[in-house]
């Protein structure tokens, strides 16, 4: 019952190194970050590089179930290499390494774009993140560390990860889709996008699901603002940095 489930070529890369199960997952892999209900893990095998998302005593493969969903809306983000749901462990889901792409926040921070490939990029994520809304769902924690660009790739892209939390939303411009937006205007770094850029996003984001800008524009960037604003007050609710470190011995 706790077999892998994935594309054939990374099962087969998994069988040769005795990877079979969820439980062999956990033993295999190296513990990043370990929380109450979830974990992260790192995986390398036969030269792969995957990343493991844990959900402890979890019975759905959550993170799985919305990478697929959006793979079918075509929702840039990253390839799935296994998943797996064990009675007694809990759930995994194995995700193919982006390097070299790195979070977009970084990027912005370290002045790795120039005008040109910020626009660009602002452009993709507003395309991307159109047809995610649109396909009725909302991420819910839609930061930019949660998207990733390789500032050198030709052509550029983006992808959007961690998934776990995606749900569906009901309305055009609601709460949720408000929520996701201003999570992203939270997380830009200080000085580093300008409102005019800012502004770009935004109205690429309408035109993509097709709301008219007349009549709803000034409002909607009031209520983007406005939740921004209270997002940065927010107190983390989970360990970050040292505090979210696996004890010794964890594996």
């Amino acid at each position: 019952m706790s077999a892998l489930f994935g594309p054939d070529p990374v099962l087969e890369l998994l069988r040769h190194a005795g990877i079979r199960t969820v439980d062999d997952v956990l033993r295999a892999s190296t513990w990043s970050r370990d929380l109450k209900k979830r974990a992260n893990l790192v995986l390398d095998v036969g030269g792969r590089h995957v990343h493991v998302k844990f959900a402890k005593k979890a019975r759905r493969a959550r993170e799985a179930e919305a990478l697929a969903k959006l793979q079918s809306l075509r929702v840039p983000t990253a390839a799935i290499a296994f998943s797996g749901v064990d009675p007694e462990h809990g759930a995994v889901t194995g995700t193919l390494d982006l390097a070299p792409a790195r979070p977009l926040d970084d990027l912005l921070r370290e002045g790795a774009l120039d005008a040109k490939r910020r626009r660009r990029l602002t452009e993709l994520l507003a395309d991307a993140v159109g047809t995610l809304h649109d396909g009725g769902y909302n991420h819910r924690d839609l930061y930019l560390n949660h998207v990733f660009a390789d500032p050198d790739a030709e052509p550029l892209g983006v992808a959007i990860i961690d998934l776990e939390r995606l749900r569906r939303h009901r309305r055009l411009l609601g709460p949720r889709v408000v929520k996701d937006l201003a999570a992203l205007l939270s997380s830009v770094p200080d000085g580093t996008l300008s409102e005019l850029e800012q502004a770009r996003f935004l109205v690429r984001y309408m035109a993509r699901r097709n709301i008219p800008r007349r009549g709803v524009y000034a409002g909607l960037v009031r209520r983007i603002r406005r939740k921004a604003a209270r997002i940065r007050r927010h107190v983390p609710r989970t360990p970050v940095g040292e505090a979210a470190r696996p004890k010794t011995g964890t594996a």
